[in-house]
C-alpha cells in the first residue's frame, strides 16, 4: 500500500516546476509577486509546494523566508484573513534565523490583527469570532502556549515525516508565549488599517533584512467559498508589499466558482447578464490578484507508467537502493523527457540479481495494467495511487479464494468504476443476470471497436447513458470483456462501498460544489452553477448529471432535482434532458410532484429529439397513473 499524502520525493518528474517557480519566487526584481499553481484535484500540487519549501529551507537561500499555511485546516474558523495574518506574523516571529530581529514588529502587528479580528472590520461586529484561540487574550482567558501551539501547527502543517514531527515536539519548550507577548505590548489596539499595516511589515521586512518572503497557500481549493475569498482578502493586504511572493496551489474551477458566489451572484438576478459577462467579472477578480497563473500539465501515458514502476521500487526496495533508481532515473529523464523508466531500466541499474520476487511481479503487474489505467484516469497521480492500492487489495482478495484474475481485466473494470460509477452499476446489473457474459457489453464494444456485422443500438435497449466519448473510449480499450466471464470479478468488487474502495469513487470538488449549489435554495447559485457546468469537462458533467439521476432517486418526491436537470438542458448541458426523462421514467409515478409534468414538457421544447418521448412519458401517466399527481398535472395540461 502507499500512503495518500503529498510527498517531496519527486515521482512525476514534477521538480522541474518546483525550480521554475523557485527562481520566480528569489527574484528581487519580480517581487512583489501572487503565483497561481493551478490543476486538478490530486494532480501535484501540494507535492510540488513541499518541493518548493525543502529547496527554499537550503543554506544558500539564507535571506529568504518560506512560510506554509493550510487554509483547510483553518476551515471552521469564521474569521480566515485573521487566520491567515496571524499564521504568517507568527511564523515570522518564531523563525530560527529572523525570529529575534522580528519579534518586536511581530507582536505589535499581531496584536492589531487580532483586534480588527474581533472588531471584524468589514462590520460584522459582534458576530463570532474568528480564530478564537488567538484573540481569548483580549479578555484575559488566554492559557499559556495557546497560541504558540497553534503556530506551531500551523508551520508544521507542510510536514509529514515522523522525523518533522518529532522536531517538532522536542522543540515544544522553545516555543515563543506569544499570548504574554501581546499582553505587555504598549501598541495600540486600533483597526486595522490597511495602508499602516503594509507600510509597518514592509519596515519589518527592511530590518530584520529578509530578501524574499515566500508564502504558500496550500489546499485553498478544499475550502468553503467564503473561506476562499476571505484568504484572497487577506493576501492583497501584501500585494504591493516589497519582497513578498504568495504562491497559491488550488484548482482555478473551484476559485472561480467562489468568486462567483460571492461577487457575481448579487447581478445573476438579472437574467439579461449573460454568461460572457459573469465570465468576465470572475476572470476580472483573477487576474487582479493572481499576477503569474502556472498550469501543470496532466501525466502522460510516459509518465504514468514511470510513476506506477517508481512507486512500486519505492515499496520494495530499502532506501539506498531506491535513490539508485531514483537518481538514475532523473538522469534518463533529462536526455529523454518522452519515454518511460521500465522494467529494463531499473535491472540494469541495480542488476537482476538484486531485485526480490516480489519487486519483479509488481512491475510485471505495473507493465500490464499501465496503459489502461492512464487512458482512463487521464493523468491524475492521486487517482492512479488510491486505484492501485484498491487494486493491490482486490489481487490479495483473489489469490486468498484461490481465484485467478487477469491483472488487465480488473484494471480496465476498476477504470469503469472509477470514472464512471453508474454505468459500472449497469455493467454489474447485467452481468449478474447473464451469467458473467452480458449481451449489451458485447454489442456496445462491437460497435465502439467497429467489428463487421456489429448489430446497431436499438431504442428499446435503453443505452443512451452509454453514447458518450469517453465511454466509447473505455470500451475500445485492450483488453476485449466481451468474451470474459465477469462474475469472478465482480465477486471481488462487490465491496466496493466498503473499506477496500473507501476514497476510491471520489467526486471531483468542483462537481461537488456544483451539485451543492444546484440543489441548494438560493437562485444565484444555482443560477450560476448552471452556466458553470457548461465548462466541464464530459467525465466531470457525466458525474455531475449522476448525482443529480441519484438525488432524485433517493428524493423522488422533491423537485430540485428535476428542476437542476431542466436547468442544465435549458442551458444547453449535454445529456441532462435525456437524463431528467429517463429518471423520471424508472422512479414511482406517485411520489412525483406534479411540478415535473411541465418540465417534461419544457424537455421537448428546448430538444426537439425528446418531444416524442416526452409526450409519451406523459401519456403513460395520464393512462396508467391517472390520480398520480404527474398524472393529473398532465392531463390538465393536455386540456389547456
Amino acid at each position: 500500500m502507499w500512503t495518500d499524502n503529498e510527498t517531496k520525493t519527486d515521482l512525476i518528474g514534477f521538480k522541474i516546476h518546483a525550480d521554475l517557480i523557485r527562481s520566480v519566487v528569489t527574484d528581487e526584481n519580480l517581487l512583489p509577486v501572487v503565483l497561481g499553481v493551478f490543476g486538478d484535484w490530486g494532480g501535484g500540487k501540494s507535492s510540488i509546494m513541499q518541493m518548493l519549501q525543502q529547496d527554499l529551507e537550503d543554506e544558500q537561500y539564507k535571506d529568504v523566508v518560506c512560510l506554509y499555511f493550510n487554509g483547510w485546516m483553518f476551515e471552521g474558523y469564521e474569521d480566515a484573513k485573521t487566520a491567515l495574518l496571524s499564521s504568517i506574523l507568527i511564523q515570522l516571529g518564531e523563525h530560527e534565523r529572523f525570529g529575534e530581529r522580528a519579534k518586536d514588529s511581530v507582536v505589535g502587528l499581531l496584536k492589531r490583527v487580532n483586534y480588527a479580528g474581533v472588531a471584524k472590520a468589514g462590520g460584522k461586529i459582534g458576530a463570532r469570532f474568528g480564530l478564537p484561540l488567538l484573540m481569548t487574550y483580549l479578555f484575559g482567558d488566554a492559557t499559556p502556549g495557546i497560541i504558540t501551539a497553534v503556530a506551531g501547527n500551523m508551520m508544521t502543517a507542510g510536514s509529514s515525516s515522523d522525523e518533522e514531527v518529532d522536531k517538532g515536539k522536542a522543540d515544544k519548550d522553545d516555543l515563543v508565549n506569544w499570548s504574554e507577548l501581546i499582553k505587555e505590548s504598549k501598541e495600540k489596539s486600533d483597526l486595522l488599517e490597511v495602508r499602516k499595516f503594509r507600510d509597518d511589515f514592509e519596515k519589518l521586512l527592511k530590518e530584520t533584512k529578509i530578501k524574499s518572503l515566500v508564502i504558500l497557500i496550500d489546499d485553498l481549493d478544499r475550502c468553503l467559498p467564503e473561506s476562499i475569498i476571505e484568504t484572497l482578502e487577506a493576501i492583497k493586504l501584501f500585494v504591493l508589499v516589497p519582497r513578498t511572493a504568495f504562491v497559491i496551489g488550488a484548482d482555478p474551477r473551484i476559485v472561480r466558482h467562489a468568486i462567483g458566489t460571492r461577487y457575481v451572484r448579487r447581478q445573476i438576478g438579472n437574467d439579461e447578464v449573460s454568461k460572457e459577462e459573469v465570465e468576465e467579472l470572475t476572470k476580472d477578480y483573477l487576474e487582479k490578484l493572481i499576477q503569474i497563473p502556472y498550469h501543470l500539465p496532466r501525466l502522460s501515458p510516459a509518465e504514468i507508467e514511470t510513476y506506477i514502476n517508481l512507486l512500486a521500487c519505492q515499496k520494495f526496495l530499502d532506501e539506498d537502493k531506491n535513490k539508485c533508481v531514483i537518481n538514475d532515473w532523473a538522469i534518463r529523464r533529462k536526455q529523454n523527457f518522452y519515454s518511460s523508466y521500465q522494467l529494463g531500466a531499473i535491472k540494469e541499474v541495480l542488476g537482476e540479481e538484486k531485485l526480490s520476487k516480489e519487486l519483479l511481479q509488481q512491475l510485471t503487474w505495473s507493465n500490464a495494467i499501465a496503459q489502461v489505467v492512464t487512458e482512463g484516469l487521464k493523468g491524475n497521480p492521486r487517482q492512479v495511487k488510491r486505484m492501485l492500492n484498491a487494486m493491490l487489495l482486490r489481487r490479495k482478495l483473489a489469490e486468498v479464494a484461490g481465484i485467478k484474475i487477469k491483472d488487465d481485466v480488473l484494471a480496465k473494470l476498476m477504470v469503469l468504476e472509477y470514472s464512471n460509477e453508474y454505468r459500472f452499476k449497469d455493467l454489474s446489473d447485467w452481468q449478474t443476470v447473464e451469467e458473467g457474459k452480458p449481451e449489451k457489453l458485447k454489442k456496445l464494444e462491437e460497435i465502439a471497436l467497429k467489428i463487421k456485422g456489429a448489430k446497431p443500438i436499438e431504442k428499446e435497449d435503453n443505452l443512451s447513458d452509454w453514447q458518450t466519448t469517453s465511454l466509447e473510449k473505455w470500451l475500445q480499450m485492450q483488453p476485449s470483456l466481451r468474451n470474459v466471464d465477469l462474475r469472478d470479478y465482480f465477486w471481488l468488487m462487490r465491496d466496493r462501498t466498503s473499506s477496500t474502495l473507501v476514497g476510491v469513487n471520489m467526486v471531483a470538488p468542483i462537481v461537488r460544489r456544483l451539485f451543492d449549489s444546484l440543489v441548494s435554495d438560493n437562485a444565484g447559485e444555482q443560477e450560476l452553477a448552471t452556466r458553470e457546468a457548461q465548462t466541464l469537462i464530459e467525465p466531470d458533467r457525466e458525474s455531475l448529471l449522476g448525482l443529480l439521476q441519484q438525488q432524485i432517486k433517493s428524493h423522488p418526491d422533491e423537485v430540485v432535482g428535476y428542476d437542476a436537470l431542466t436547468k442544465l438542458a435549458k442551458n444547453k448541458v449535454e445529456r441532462a434532458g435525456i437524463v431528467l426523462l429517463k429518471v423520471t421514467r424508472e422512479v414511482s409515478a406517485d411520489e412525483i410532484p406534479a411540478a415535473v409534468a411541465s418540465k417534461i414538457e419544457m424537455i421537448g421544447k428546448i430538444d426537439e429529439k425528446l418531444t416524442d418521448e416526452g409526450q409519451k412519458l406523459l401519456d403513460l401517466y395520464i393512462k396508467k397513473h391517472p390520480q398520480s399527481k404527474i398524472g393529473k398535472a398532465a392531463a390538465l395540461g393536455r386540456k389547456d
